[in-house]
């Protein structure tokens, strides 16, 4: 099952979960819309049947529009409630597990994308020709790979990590005065 973002939401496709409760997706279509009928007559109750069910379209094969529903988290919880037996332990596994992988993916921290060790090399040259064209010091130029190293979960080496904050380098440039 593949769960995607819809304006905030957490949906999988109707036609999917379909397939996975084994139903003919326009019976699914009949069943969520007497669930509809159900919770548009309940109107005192506070729930929407959109935060359950979204109406939408797809394309088919002759590049019609067909009905479908987004389904969230919520819909598809009633939707496993009206199964039994295998069908239902199966999809309530299965769509709790997609959920919640979205979930583990949307709430990652904002971390590096996973490169080679022969790219991270890539981008240390790369970067260092330009910060030295751009008249940056041989330690600025060590701590920018050193943070890039870091960034990317790469061993540090150990030259690198010598150079403590305030500490005078041969590196920096002379220290004008007395």
């Amino acid at each position: 099952m593949k769960v995607q973002d819809y304006h905030g939401k957490s949906v999988i496709d109707s036609r999917e979960v379909a397939e996975m409760v084994e139903k003919q997706h326009k019976n699914l279509l009949a069943d969520i819309r007497g669930y509809l009928k159900i919770m548009e007559k309940a109107n005192g109750l506070n729930f929407q049947p959109v935060d359950f069910f979204i109406p939408s379209t797809y394309q088919d094969n002759k590049g019609e529009d067909r009905p479908c529903y987004l389904i969230t988290k919520k819909g598809c919880d009633m939707i496993a409630n009206k199964l039994t037996g295998e069908k239902g332990v199966l999809f309530t596994a299965a769509y709790v597990t997609a959920f919640e992988d979205m979930k583990r993916a949307l709430d990652a921290p904002n971390r590096a994308p996973e490169v080679s060790p022969s790219g991270l090399a890539k981008l240390i040259t790369i970067t260092r020709r330009i910060m030295l064209d751009m008249g940056g010091t041989p330690v600025q130029v060590g701590t920018m790979a050193r943070d890039v190293f870091k960034a990317y979960n790469f061993p540090v080496p150990i030259a690198l990590d010598k150079q403590l904050e305030g500490q005078i380098s041969f590196f920096d440039p002379p220290l004008l005065g007395n």
